[in-house]
């Protein structure tokens, strides 16, 4: 009779092992692993991202219809694998023109404060930005860095990806630039500083948050729904907003295998505040 117990334990745990798929994303020019890779899933309205070491554990109904990486390739999967390469993007330049920064004046814009309302994912796929146009200066500038507040209910460190977009009509248009950003609990303030200034672009750019859901940012909670308390899935980091007018947010929600913006300039709902982001400029 103690044994019982024990043998359908070790069967339930090895029926969910077995019902789980381990996969890897890797460069395909030297093999290494790309962290944070997002899975495309079949006939679902959600996806996944990779581990920080390339890897990802799929449910037995989970099957990948493509991988998306910044700075890669998109990949359909027409098979299941173990192993999924990504070829490197590479892009044709007819003519450049160089314009160096002079790294002589400094300037700010954006806003951020250190109390306020936060924004967070759930189980909800969604980004949400702010735009900005270059009202400082006729000459060209260059982002030096971003700044904003952070929250982590969980997890000691947390990623999330900050996805800069040139504007076009007052939502994102082309992905400009991506970079995977680290906050860390109890540092309320969360500065990313780039490896070169790179330039604003003349039509201005939107920068967006978009979480990365993986097991590394991942935890569970607890919240009311419909009266009834029910157990979810939520994700690290929040991130802060700020009250100001008029409102320029943006928010993105996944539909299929592309991004679907809209501006919240219009929205009546003057509860939501704005994203909260700094960007440090240099001419």
């Amino acid at each position: 009779m103690i044994r019982k117990p024990i043998i359908i334990s070790f069967l339930t745990a090895s029926v969910v092992y077995f019902s789980q798929i381990q996969i890897k994303v890797l460069d395909a020019e030297n093999q290494k692993p790309i962290p944070y890779a997002k899975l495309i899933l079949k006939d679902k309205d959600y996806y996944i991202n990779a581990e920080e070491n390339g890897t990802a554990t799929l449910g037995q109904e989970e099957k990948i219809s493509e991988i998306q990486s910044y700075g890669y390739e998109n990949l359909k999967v027409d098979k299941n694998q173990n192993i999924y390469f990504l070829k490197p993007k590479y892009l044709e330049i007819d003519e450049v023109h160089i314009i160096r920064p002079k790294l002589s004046k400094t300037f700010t814009m954006g806003k951020i404060a250190k109390e306020g309302t936060f924004f967070g994912a759930n189980n909800t796929i969604w980004m949400v930005g702010k735009e900005f146009r270059n009202t400082i200066s006729a000459e060209p500038l260059f982002i030096k860095s971003l700044s904003f507040y952070s929250r982590l209910n969980a997890r000691k460190s947390a990623t999330i990806k900050v996805n800069i977009y040139y504007h076009e009509n007052g939502i994102p248009g082309d992905l400009y630039k991506s970079v995977i950003v680290t906050c860390i609990k109890n540092k309320k303030l969360t500065k990313h500083i780039f490896s070169k200034p790179f330039l604003f672009p003349k039509e201005g750019i939107i920068v967006a948050f978009e979480w990365i859901l993986n097991k590394e940012n991942s935890y569970q909670k607890v919240m009311i729904l419909n009266g009834e308390q029910q157990d979810m899935k939520a994700h690290d980091p929040l991130i802060g907003s700020v009250t100001e007018y008029p409102k320029n947010i943006i928010i993105g929600n996944f539909s299929g295998e592309n991004w679907q913006f809209i501006n919240g300039s219009q929205n009546p709902c003057r509860g939501i505040g704005n994203i909260g982001i700094e960007l440090e400029l240099t001419n």
